[in-house]
């Protein structure tokens, strides 16, 4: 598949390093989110990165057996849910891009985490009927789309854009 190709790639791998990174910045602790476990591991991928959080796993194909199924930009989760959410290597594949700040701003506690991440100079991947492939997002393009929320760390290459907020209001 297309997804299983993507997941061995340099995108793929900086992902990684920068969760791995952001991990390290916090204590995290409570409630996640985890957005986009197409494949991934029961919990999904980088969970076990997060020892202190208890992840519900989120998809919008019920293929891939999450806790809940839906729509990253209109969840039927309450206000002020997610301690934490992480959502990577999902953003470029959501056609309305711009309601995803704005869900995550109203699902996310106050003080509360979004990971967030998305290739940058990498191939087209869509994997129908599952999702399809729209969006490259530079480090300007994250910091306007969530310009809500505070970044506390970005890295970027040549392969990805990946961004730790805190929603400070």
């Amino acid at each position: 598949s297309v997804y299983g190709a993507c997941m061995k790639s340099n995108t793929r791998l900086a992902c990684q390093a920068a969760v791995s990174l952001f991990s390290s910045k916090f204590q995290y602790t409570g409630k996640g989110l985890y957005v986009g476990i197409a494949g991934d591991p029961a919990g999904g991928e980088y969970s076990n990165l997060f020892p202190n959080v208890k992840f519900v796993t989120f998809d919008k194909d019920e293929r891939w057996k999450p806790d809940v199924v839906g729509d990253i930009t209109k969840t039927q989760f309450q206000d002020s849910t997610f301690d934490l959410v992480v959502c990577v290597q999902v953003i470029e594949h959501v056609d309305n891009i711009f309601a995803i700040p704005t869900e995550l701003n109203r699902i996310t506690k106050l003080n509360g985490y979004v990971i967030i991440d998305c290739p940058w100079m990498f191939k087209y991947h869509a994997e129908p009927p599952s999702f399809k492939d729209y969006w490259r997002i530079s480090p300007d393009g994250f910091a306007y789309l969530f310009k809500q929320f505070k970044l506390v760390e970005l890295a970027s290459n040549e392969h990805n854009t990946s961004c730790l907020f805190q929603k400070v209001s």
